[in-house]
């Protein structure tokens, strides 16, 4: 029995839920469990590196999930033979849900028509935060440096408040 007491048998993917460093468990990891043994559950790496662990079945009750499915965060760095990405998406999720699979990678997109469909993909390609260009940070930098070098009384004369700071007092009037 794993987290929510979700059935886990031989043969499962599960993921470890809190890293452990007794038994060498991350967060997030990916395993095929092996046995299910009195001493605790035997796991397998998903990944090429034939790491085993094994985890006690306390951990396993409380952190020890099946991995059948998960977020698009959740993969990030990990490869599998197939990937499915869900609809409404933003451009970060669909790239990463779309670069995944090994074998197989698919879009499900909600829509009526092709067009709407494409239009709809075409959208959730242009959710998101953009990133900064090397433009756009200089300028930023830029801006920050003229800020941190000014000289902090000038903003008095110019700023909203009108008056000089006095020792132990605020702000005159």
């Amino acid at each position: 029995m794993g987290d929510g007491e979700q059935r886990i048998l031989v043969g499962d993917a599960v993921q470890t839920r809190r890293k452990d460093a007794r038994t060498g468990v991350e967060n997030r990891a990916q395993w095929v469990v092996r046995a299910i043994r009195e001493e605790g559950i035997d796991l397998a790496a998903v990944s090429d590196s034939g790491e085993l662990r094994r985890v006690p079945h306390a951990y396993a009750l409380e952190h020890l999930q099946l991995a059948y499915a998960s977020t698009a965060h959740g993969v990030q760095g990990e490869t599998a033979d197939a990937s499915i990405v869900g609809p409404d998406v933003d451009a970060a999720g669909l790239y990463v849900g779309l670069t995944r699979g090994r074998l197989h990678n698919v879009a499900i997109v909600v829509a009526r028509t092709d067009d709407d469909a494409r239009e709809r993909a075409a959208r959730s390609m242009m959710r998101g935060t953009p990133e900064l260009t090397m433009h756009d940070a200089v300028r930023a930098a830029a801006g920050e440096r003229r800020r941190a070098a000014r000289d902090p009384w000038a903003s008095m004369e110019t700023g909203p408040v009108v008056g000089v700071p006095t020792a132990g007092r605020g702000i005159g009037m």
